[in-house]
């Protein structure tokens, strides 16, 4: 009889478990180019699946130390380049390319908006701006290859300014006349006028959506990623600044 009441007792809490375990939020990290996009699209995927979403946001290094340490949660959607090495790779699975985020300059409400047509207008623009500014991050990194490729570091040296994060939020604040970041990241920040970089000087920068391996949510994952990568999707990445890849 004791033995019989074991069983029910434990049978009872297993059932418990894996009810809260399936109403518990899917978690989801995203940096700050993919955060506008995954927040508008959050409505529709929780109507669409009955699930609820935790999304966090944090930088594409802060996520890869998050996966390294067996902490990601249970979805990430970030860079398709990010997820290659081959320890990344480990601890994701099924990474699914949803947008493309490029980079463009931005300025502050009611200035012109910079003709960037062709390289030369870019170098004639950034010779012109008083001063500039762009991220220590994949862009930023890329603003800085294409500042040499124009034979400009010397003369944007003295009035360019460098740092971590939501670099457009120096635009609003009025600290800098013009920011170099992805384009996303700068609609994140509040600024609206921005102009992409010409194609010759642009970086391309696939985004992907992957389940977290060991996470015990990947059903729900699929379910979620087959959203992300739909052309239902597509308008939550225009809006935010990002190409979908299915309209």
């Amino acid at each position: 009889m004791k033995f019989a009441k074991f069983i029910c007792a434990a049978v009872l809490t297993f059932s418990s478990t894996a009810a809260f375990a399936a109403d518990a939020p899917v978690r989801v990290l995203v940096p700050a180019y993919t955060q506008a996009a995954v927040t508008t699209l959050k409505p529709m995927i929780e109507s669409k699946t009955g699930l609820t979403l935790a999304l966090e946001a944090a930088t594409t290094d802060v996520i890869l130390e998050r996966l390294a340490k067996g902490d990601a949660g249970d979805l990430v959607v970030t860079s398709k380049s990010s997820l290659a090495p081959a320890e990344v790779q480990a601890r994701v699975q099924a990474p699914r390319d949803v947008a493309v985020s490029t980079v463009g300059i931005g300025v502050a409400d009611g200035v012109p908006a910079p003709k960037l047509a062709t390289p030369q207008d870019v170098a004639e623009f950034l010779k012109a701006t008083p001063s500039f500014a762009y991220s220590t991050a994949q862009s930023g990194r890329h603003m800085a290859s294409v500042i040499e490729k124009l034979g400009l570091t010397e003369v944007m040296k003295p009035k360019t300014q460098t740092g971590a994060g939501l670099m457009g939020a120096r635009i609003v604040k009025g600290e800098v006349a013009a920011v170099g970041q992805q384009i996303s990241e700068l609609r994140l920040a509040g600024v609206k006028n921005i102009v992409p970089l010409p194609d010759a000087l642009q970086l391309q920068i696939v985004v992907a959506a992957a389940a977290v391996k060991g996470s015990n949510r990947a059903g729900d994952v699929e379910k979620i990623v087959a959203i992300l990568a739909s052309p239902e999707a597509a308008k939550a990445y225009t809006e935010a600044g990002l190409r979908p890849l299915t309209k």
